[in-house]
Parts: C-alpha cells; structure tokens; sequence
C-alpha cells in the first residue's frame, strides 16, 4: 500500500505544499515528514491513505507557519533593540537563561516523556500517533504530556 501510494502522489504532494509554501525546499521537507508518518502508519488500515496523507501535510505546513511566526515574534520580543539599535543586554541574557532552563528541563525527562513531548510539541504528532510510535497506550501518551508540562511549569517558576 505505502509503495503504491507513494508512486501516485509524490509530485501529487509536492505540488500541493509548493503552492501554498512558495518554497519548493519546505514542500519538500514536509512532504518527506508527511510520507515517514505515513511509513510508521503502514501497518494500520486507513480508510483512505491519500486524504490522511495529504490532511498530514497540511497539518504539518500549519505547524511550520506558527512555529516561524511564534519564533520571530520570540525574536522580535527577545532582542529588542536599546536606543543604539543594538539588542539590550538584559534581554539577550534572559533569553539564554530562559533557553538553558528548558533545555535543561527536557534533558531531566526520563526518555519515553522526552519523546512524547517532542513528537506532540515539536512535530505536531496527535496521541495516537505518538502511541504507535512509542507502542504505548494513549493514555500513556495523555500522561506523560501531563508530566512534561508539570516538569517544565515548575522548572520555569523556580
């Protein structure tokens, strides 16, 4: 089923993210991380492969839009420029701070947690997802999500 589909709608796919990137390079990024989905799913019958293919990539073309508005505005917010033009010092090391806590923070999680989050946070993967992935249950997945959050709530507080 995988080759098959991948035969049909591979230029079918790249097509589609290019028109709504305008950047063949994302198109092809996401499209590559939308057919590994697909790979990791092979073994699970889906009533149609080719909606759930493309429905993947688009969700993963949203994601990359609001991760690269979110990083600017972060950007924007973080080094803001002092009277000189040139980024507040205080700013540049409270941002370095704030990235060494959280870093630190997923580093201290135990290793399915780590993943669970960075598949859910990082590359937008839904619980069921993220459960096959991990052959956990998605309860599994609920929890340890909750776990990371609490982790990094408190880390960030103290």
């Amino acid at each position: 089923m995988f080759v098959e589909l991948f035969r049909e709608q591979s230029v079918p796919l790249i097509k589609y993210l290019t028109s709504r990137f305008r950047d063949r390079e994302d198109a092809a990024e996401i499209a590559q991380e939308a057919w590994l989905r697909m790979y990791r799913l092979d073994d699970v019958d889906l009533d149609n492969p080719k909606a759930f293919l493309f429905q993947t990539a688009s969700n993963l073309a949203i994601d990359r839009v609001r991760r690269s508005s979110l990083e600017q505005r972060f950007t924007d917010a973080t080094f803001a420029d002092d009277d000189d033009g040139h980024p507040s010092a205080e700013r540049t090391v409270a941002a370095e701070e704030s990235l060494f806590v959280v870093e630190r923070a997923l580093a201290e999680l135990p290793e399915k947690c780590r993943q669970a989050f960075v598949m859910h946070r990082g590359q937008d993967m839904s619980y069921v997802e993220i459960a096959h992935a991990l052959g956990v249950s998605t309860s599994m997945v609920e929890k340890y999500i909750i776990r990371a959050l609490r982790h990094f709530r408190d880390k960030l507080d103290a």
